[in-house]
């Protein structure tokens, strides 16, 4: 259980890239044989699109994969890496602070005034929870991975 946790981005971002690339081809094929576009596709792909990107950074920001431009710290003793890493995670913390709170923010506003897509007709408030889910997966994975660096032995 605990592996599935760890690597619960992976499979939402494998299912999700699943289903964009099968649903893409689908609506390709129906385009140049049928001649009939089907754009309520394009909207789930477009949804799966921002919801496998911010995954995606939540899921590098667990191994410290953002921020870090190792080009520079590289050059910093291992010693004094998890000092960066708390910098890092400060800046990941207030662009994650901002993405949370507009995002729900935006989300409200969706709902309040009932905006549907144009194809599918759902609630636009549905799709744009990704962004606040996403801003809170990035905290937790960038919290977590700081916390690792704290927690490690140092070497010398």
């Amino acid at each position: 259980m605990k592996k599935v946790l760890n690597n619960f981005e992976q499979y939402i971002m494998a299912i999700g890239l699943f289903i964009m690339t099968f649903i893409t081809v689908l609506n390709v094929i129906s385009r140049k044989f049928l001649h009939l576009s089907m754009s309520f596709l394009e909207e789930i792909t477009t949804i799966m699109f921002i919801l496998i990107s911010l995954l995606g950074a939540a899921a590098v920001a667990r191994i410290g994969g953002h921020l870090g431009l190792s080009v520079f710290t590289d050059f910093i003793p291992k010693k004094y890496q998890k000092y960066v890493a708390l910098i890092t995670w400060f800046v990941a913390a207030f662009f994650c602070y901002f993405l949370v709170r507009y995002g729900f923010i935006m989300v409200a506003a969706e709902k309040q005034m009932g905006v549907t897509t144009p194809a599918l007709g759902w609630p636009e408030w549905v799709f744009g929870l990704t962004i606040p889910v996403g801003g809170i997966f990035i905290f937790i994975r960038y919290t977590e991975y700081t916390i690792k660096m704290f927690m490690a032995k140092e070497e010398k």
